[in-house]
């Protein structure tokens, strides 16, 4: 019976050895995609694309605390006319 006890703590120690392995792996990978974007930011002057997103995100979030707008003017209005175009016929002339 405490053999089996033994081999459960083993197996506990050997899958949380795994999992910190495979962490460490992934904070290594994501850290060294930062450091490749930063320096091609500092080559090319192109802004990460995380920086890119957490920008639009800041901004689509200062447009939702706007007021809305209610009703519309005069000028905001577009009248046009919709017609169907049957035929062969070339649209531009020649």
């Amino acid at each position: 019976m405490p053999y089996i006890t033994g081999m459960k703590w083993l197996m506990r120690l050997l899958v949380l050895l795994l999992a910190d392995v495979v962490l460490l792996v992934f904070l290594a990978l994501a850290a060294l995609m930062l450091l490749l974007s930063c320096l091609r930011w500092l080559v090319t002057g192109k802004k990460p694309d995380f920086v890119i997103m957490v920008n639009a995100l800041q901004r689509y979030k200062d447009l939702a605390a706007r007021p809305v707008k209610q009703g519309y003017h005069e000028d905001d209005v577009i009248e046009a006319e919709v017609r169907e175009v049957t035929g062969n016929k070339p649209r531009l002339p020649e």
